[in-house]
């Protein structure tokens, strides 16, 4: 993004994926007042790493157009997507306790 500020809708424009949005836009909605700054650093952070990882990804993309899959080191078995699920969601289920 240039240097003009975030607000709440460039932030939710500069999301990658509707469900993402609306998760976004569900966070900042719920937050109490005095955590809304906090909410919203968040995000910001969120799109900042995303577009500065956005090279990599259209170069991923390319790779798997012309060979037909990813280069070996982002090749996943099943077990260890499935471990990663699952972590995931214990981190989840700890941070909403």
């Amino acid at each position: 993004m240039s240097d003009t500020p975030w607000t709440i809708d460039s932030i939710a424009h500069a999301l990658p994926h509707p469900v993402i949005r609306q998760k976004f836009l569900g966070e900042v909605n719920l937050a109490p007042v005095d955590q809304l700054q906090a909410v919203i650093d968040k995000w910001v952070r969120f799109v900042t790493e995303w577009e500065a990882g956005r090279p990599r990804i259209e170069e991923l993309r390319d790779y798997f157009i012309k060979h037909g899959h990813l280069p070996p080191e982002y090749e996943a078995t099943l077990i260890d997507v499935t471990d990663r699920i699952q972590t995931d969601a214990e981190r989840a289920r700890r941070g909403a306790a």
